[in-house]
């Protein structure tokens, strides 16, 4: 009788503390973001196997579906502009379905937020990719101009008996960027009032959890992004980006401030790799861009849905091009043959290198020169003499050499832009001189060895360095920002303040993106109707040979 007194006592402590002990699940949710029409294992910029595409980061997603087959996979947006291949079938073979769609339907993805370079081609192809998804495309805070919203602002998927509340939500810098007859009649709400009021929604829904997939990066970063130790430092002494100018661009670190209710932030929109970052209560992560890699998150859940852990890591696609889905490249390859045949077509030579990179930035050079002078072509064609053209060198990888190809074009110009005439004043030009000047560091922090990418301010993006011709002008590093640009001249006479110009360059910074405040303060006169890619495409075709010193003038230099 006594042992089975205690046998009876020792089963009652044993289910009291299993009642105690709450059973958990782990969820896991993968992230891709920023895929800009790369699907198959290839550069079409550098024409070179690469390791990036859908297809190489839909390795990486069926091997974690392996592993756990009710894993969600989300993506952050910026799907549909970017690579040759969408440019090529938007304008030759549009009536064939969304290499995208068809692409991100096979690898069963739950849900996407808009990018704001899914506007690029106009909301008519963006429903259509809509349409033709077998997921939703997300955002709460873009609304129609009656109240309405225009996507969906969020879903609740059910994991393993848990509620898991999806919020979507877009960068604000979209009316900035875009042509507005491809934004008319959408209004772009505030992101964190707009999360603070679609909390309580989703609750109300049934959402146990909630995590938000946002088209936004980070308003600041450590000094040194790429480690990720830096990561673990104290945000007071990271970096702000430097596009301050344009609300809630970035916001996700203010999300996780004002919404604690935000277990995870899938970010994006900055083609940035951030394996972990714990801020406030919440996960951000963020998985690079091109289908280069892919964000893990996992969440320990007890059954109540109460997250007791939650952890992340970035898997890397680096070094494996050669092991890139046969399935989804088969569905694709077609389209992608196409592209390649388009850009593979010699349309003239250049008698010596248009040397690009940091060289055509550093230094006046006839690439840049190359380029303002077939916009000023693309302004005169319409009818318009215009006094000053601008422009950027938009990366390292474009330049012109030899036989030149379609696809040296598409590495010189990446970007969709078309081109724009506005009229401004002297005072005008100089803030924008002295802006593109925020590029470069001190001359104080550089010695004649310093290595010219050592030279660019941290965080400076290579698209932000505009170079003006039809004025001179120089750029003393040793002075402060906003103080660098001297002896502004336009046709041998000192630029007075209102004096006014008309001016070309590319509807992204007419609009002010890249800090530009001043430009939309402009009047505009006209905007082409095609890209500026497609009229440097036509005048190479047209010129057959091209030579620098048909182009190049000396107009401005760096002190």
């Amino acid at each position: 009788m006594k042992h089975t007194f205690h046998f009876l006592i020792g089963v009652f402590f044993f289910c009291a503390i299993s009642a105690g002990a709450e059973e958990t699940v782990q969820i896991t949710i993968l992230q891709t973001s920023d895929s800009h029409g790369h699907i198959m294992p290839w550069d079409y910029f550098q024409a070179e196997p690469s390791d990036l595409g859908l297809a190489t980061a839909a390795t990486l997603i069926k091997a974690e579906k392996a592993k756990d087959p009710e894993c969600l996979l989300l993506d952050g947006g910026d799907t549909n502009q970017g690579s040759p291949l969408m440019s090529v079938y938007l304008s030759q073979t549009p009536d064939l379905p969304n290499p995208m769609a068809l692409v991100m339907n096979a690898m069963k993805y739950d849900a996407m937020t808009v990018g704001n370079h899914d506007f690029n081609f106009g909301q008519p192809i963006l429903d259509r990719f809509i349409e033709e998804a077998n997921f939703p495309v997300l955002s709460a805070n873009i609304q129609k101009a009656n109240g309405e919203m225009r996507f969906t602002p969020f879903i609740i998927k059910e994991v393993k008996n848990i509620k898991i509340g999806i919020l979507g939500l877009t960068t604000n810098g979209i009316p900035v960027w875009e042509k507005p007859e491809h934004i008319a009649g959408l209004r772009f709400g505030d992101p964190i009032e707009t999360a603070k009021n679609m909390i309580p929604k989703m609750k109300e829904a049934g959402a146990d959890i909630i995590v938000a997939l946002v088209h936004c990066g980070l308003e600041k970063t450590p000094v040194n992004s790429r480690d990720p130790k830096a990561w673990q430092t104290d945000p007071a002494t990271w970096e702000a980006q430097g596009f301050n100018n344009i609300p809630n661009e970035n916001f996700a670190l203010a999300l996780a401030e004002n919404v604690p209710e935000i277990e995870v932030i899938f970010t994006g929109h900055a083609h940035m790799t951030l394996p972990e970052l714990f801020f406030h209560q919440s996960l951000i992560v963020q998985p690079s861009s091109w289908g280069r890699g892919v964000s893990k998150v996992i969440l320990t859940v007890s059954q109540s849905g109460q997250v007791i852990d939650k952890k992340s890591e970035f898997l890397s696609a680096k070094n494996m091009a050669t092991q890139a889905d046969t399935a989804i490249m088969a569905l694709a390859e077609s389209y992608h043959q196409k592209t390649l045949d388009d850009i593979r077509r010699p349309i003239g030579i250049a008698t010596a290198p248009f040397t690009g990179g940091m060289e055509a930035r550093y230094y006046d050079s006839p690439l840049a020169d190359l380029i303002n002078a077939i916009q000023l072509d693309m302004a005169k064609q319409a009818g318009f003499e215009a006094d000053l053209s601008s422009t950027a060198i938009f990366n390292n990888r474009g330049h012109l050499a030899d036989s030149i190809r379609v696809a040296d074009v598409y590495a010189l110009y990446p970007y969709d832009n078309t081109l724009m005439l506005i009229e401004l004043t002297g005072n005008q030009l100089k803030a924008a001189l002295e802006q593109s000047a925020t590029y470069w560091i001190s001359s104080d922090q550089t010695t004649p060895e310093t290595p010219l990418s050592q030279r660019v301010s941290t965080h400076a993006r290579d698209y932000n360095w505009d170079m003006i011709t039809g004025v001179h002008y120089t750029v003393d590093l040793s002075k402060p920002v906003g103080s660098r640009i001297g002896n502004l001249t336009y046709q041998g006479k000192p630029v007075q303040p209102e004096q006014t110009f008309t001016m070309v360059l590319n509807n992204y910074r007419a609009g002010g993106g890249g800090g530009y405040a001043m430009y939309p303060e402009c009047k505009r006169i006209w905007e082409s109707d095609g890209t500026v890619r497609e009229y440097l495409i036509d005048h190479i075709r047209r010129t057959r040979t091209i030579s620098p010193e048909n182009y190049f003038e000396k107009n401005w230099e760096i002190l």
